[in-house]
């Protein structure tokens, strides 16, 4: 070896090491544990990349012994932990997720014996058949279950190094991270989230839930009932001018067919849980959605400052929801306001209340505003399905993940012992 290419062998070895040490330093999403004063002592980047290099790390690693999965109306919808649910629930909810990966992140918490109830989010569009993972995923611990490689893949990253330098920028200016959602608007802002909402409803037409996701995210549950875990899903309480999409595109009968099979999927997983968290046995579906009272609160009035007492924006509820809707899981009961325990002997009757429940808010004020707003966008061609299909490989490395997946006898061990 030439003089010259030791040296420039040398010089990339130390590129590489100053790069990876100084992510590892600032450790821009909590990896690490550490807070050093004016360099990432206000952590204001760790819930960047759709939370998924964070959760993959975290899961296993918590106090609460239940974890609730789902899209960023999870992490949007709830607070970072909820202690009144028995023994504690970690939001463990990532941006932009779907079934594929929720599927690793279940995998991935059955590893932990101490799991006793895992709690997940749904609707038809986790189960769309487009693209399988955000780019975070491959780097983060729900691709492989591996927390060492993760925590070395994130920390060699680019990204990583951007975020690095934002957290220092953010320590050293004080001007943190703009929160999407603050506590006062700027006049008509939030108005404008919810009129223009159905701009995007003719995306609806070409929404397609896909089986084999539907069949992996499902195996997974039955693994984790099997080892004695509660499941527990639930029906994201979306605001109606988000949940016409659907209705507006004629896709009504492909609503109600997806809350039957949800039905009839929770109905069918088996197993006793070791130490249940709600009642209604193994696998337990609530319907949040449908046109419920949160769902038909009033638009922001035009020159509204304040938050929206129920929702973000359409898409997106507020914690007080996700908190009330805890409460109503939690206590079993049906109030007839919001909340309605799915049931494969349910299902048809629920569905007909979720039209006419429709069918009246329509004639309101902002039901009519949301019709001639819907025919106003939905008349053009509907954009192309799009189909990214599961491939063996994907099936054989979430199988990989779940052969870490702790024994019931191993959950009743810990029982036993606390």
């Amino acid at each position: 070896m030439t003089g010259y290419s030791r040296t420039l062998l040398i010089t990339l070895a130390a590129l590489l090491a100053g790069f990876g040490g100084f992510n590892f330093l600032v450790d821009p999403y909590g990896l690490q544990g550490w807070a050093i004063p004016g360099v990432n002592e206000q952590r204001t980047r760790d819930f960047e990349d759709g939370r998924r290099i964070q959760v993959g790390h975290q899961l296993g690693l918590t106090e609460e012994r239940s974890v609730i999965l789902g899209s960023s109306r999870v992490v949007d919808g709830f607070p970072r932990t909820i202690q009144s649910w028995p023994g504690g629930l970690y939001n463990a909810g990532m941006r932009g997720t779907n079934a594929f990966e929720l599927a690793h992140a279940a995998a991935l918490a059955g590893a932990d014996p101490d799991l006793r109830c895992l709690v997940i989010g749904l609707d038809m569009w986790e189960f769309a058949a487009g693209e399988k993972f955000k780019p975070a995923f491959p780097i983060s611990r729900l691709s492989d279950g591996s927390r060492v490689f993760s925590s070395l893949r994130a920390t060699m990253a680019p990204n990583t190094f951007v975020r690095s330098v934002q957290t220092i920028a953010d320590n050293v200016t004080g001007a943190g991270t703009a929160d999407p959602f603050p506590d006062q608007y700027p006049a008509g802002r939030q108005r404008d989230w919810f009129t223009g909402t159905p701009r995007g409803h003719p995306g609806a037409a070409s929404l397609r839930a896909d089986p084999a996701r539907m069949d992996l995210l499902f195996g997974v549950l039955q693994r984790l009932a099997d080892s004695g875990v509660q499941i527990v899903g639930f029906l994201h309480p979306v605001h109606a001018y988000n949940e016409e999409a659907l209705f507006a595109v004629d896709r009504a009968g492909d609503y109600h067919a997806f809350r039957a099979e949800m039905a009839e999927r929770f109905a069918a997983l088996s197993g006793e849980p070791v130490q249940a968290c709600a009642p209604g046995g193994q696998g337990v579906l609530w319907d949040f959605a449908g046109f419920q009272a949160p769902a038909v609160s009033a638009l922001p009035e035009a020159g509204a400052t304040d938050p929206h007492p129920t929702h973000h924006e359409p898409a997106h509820y507020r914690p007080r929801i996700g908190v009330t809707l805890i409460e109503r899981i939690l206590a079993g009961d049906e109030d007839g306001e919001f909340g309605v325990r799915l049931t494969p002997a349910s299902a048809a009757a629920t569905s007909a209340a979720i039209d006419q429940r429709r069918a009246a808010y329509l004639q309101t004020e902002d039901g009519e505003l949301l019709a001639r707003l819907t025919a106003q966008y939905v008349s053009g061609p509907a954009p192309a399905p799009s189909s990214w299909p599961l491939t063996p490989a994907d099936l054989r490395d979430v199988e990989a993940l779940l052969e870490d997946m702790a024994s019931r006898q191993a959950r009743l061990s810990r029982e036993e012992a606390s």
